[in-house]
């Protein structure tokens, strides 16, 4: 009983040690070739707008976080809004991504269902949803490495932006 076990597996895997390789071969040579920059769609290529800024920075927006936060206009009194946050050289939170949401947020540890995603913290302007320009809100840091909520700055809207400031 034994050895015909043992003729049917060794069958089998000779079978297998021919018939993979020749199978990965035809994978790799049958995949489709990586998408280059040209190729993409307009909605991902589009080229950064160059922003301007509408009003002070405002240091006071995060009661935990020692964060900066400029708001900025694609075009002047016409363009879309974006912000720009910068911190200290030691502010150091791993994986931190920037949320907006509408109204008056009284999170703890969890994002709400309607925050939007802003992009990654870093020097670069973000832009805002058309949403933030016509009601007030406030901007949500998240931590993806903590799993959690740094801190939620002050409500506040972009009309009434230059509020106090140190």
């Amino acid at each position: 009983m034994i050895l015909p076990l043992r003729q049917r597996h060794r069958r089998v895997f000779i079978a297998l040690g021919v018939f993979l390789p020749v199978v990965f071969a035809v994978g790799i040579a049958a995949r489709r070739s990586a998408l280059i920059a040209g190729e993409l769609p307009a909605v991902l290529t589009t080229a950064p707008q160059p922003f301007t800024a509408v009003g002070q920075e405002r240091p006071d927006l995060f009661a935990k976080v020692p964060l900066r936060v400029r708001l900025l206009q694609a075009q002047k009194e016409s363009g879309r809004f974006a912000i720009q946050l910068t911190a200290d050289e030691n502010f150091l939170k791993p994986d931190l991504i920037v949320y907006w949401v509408a109204g008056a947020p009284g999170l703890t540890d969890a994002l709400p269902e309607n925050a939007i995603l802003l992009g990654a913290f870093g020097p670069t302007a973000l832009l805002l949803p058309e949403q933030a320009a016509k009601s007030g809100g406030a901007l949500v840091l998240y931590s993806l490495a903590d799993g959690a909520v740094v801190d939620v700055s002050q409500s506040f809207s972009l009309q009434t932006f230059n509020g106090p400031t140190h």
